[in-house]
C-alpha cells in the first residue's frame, strides 16, 4: 500500500473514531456481560469508571439522562474525549498540509 493511500485511511479512521466507539459501546452493553471491575470486586464500591461503557452507549442513543445515571462523570469524560478527537483531526490535517 502506498503512502498516499495510508494517509487517506488514517484520516478516515480518525474522523470515524467516535462512530466506531459508540458502536462498540452499544455492542458491549447489549451483551449484558457480568461486571468485571476489580475495584468493585475488592471494595464493594464502584470506581470512577464503573458504568462508563453503558453511559457512552446511552450517549450514542442521545439518552442523556440515562448516561448521567450510569456514571455521573460522563459530563467530564465526554467533552474531554470530544476535545481530544478534535485535536487529533486538527493535527492530522495540519500535518497533511505540511506534506504537500
Amino acid at each position: 500500500m502506498n503512502k498516499k493511500k495510508r494517509k487517506i485511511i488514517k484520516k478516515i479512521s480518525i474522523i470515524t473514531l467516535p462512530i466506531w466507539g459508540i458502536i462498540l459501546a452499544n455492542i458491549l452493553s447489549s451483551l449484558h456481560l457480568p461486571h468485571f471491575c476489580i475495584i468493585k470486586w475488592l471494595t464493594s464500591h464502584e470506581c470512577i469508571g464503573c458504568g462508563l461503557t453503558r453511559a457512552f452507549a446511552a450517549l450514542g442513543r442521545f439518552d442523556f439522562q440515562t448516561a448521567y445515571n450510569y456514571n455521573k462523570n460522563i459530563v467530564f469524560y465526554a467533552p474531554l474525549l470530544l476535545i481530544i478527537w478534535i485535536l487529533m483531526i486538527y493535527t492530522e490535517f495540519k500535518n497533511s498540509k505540511k506534506d504537500v
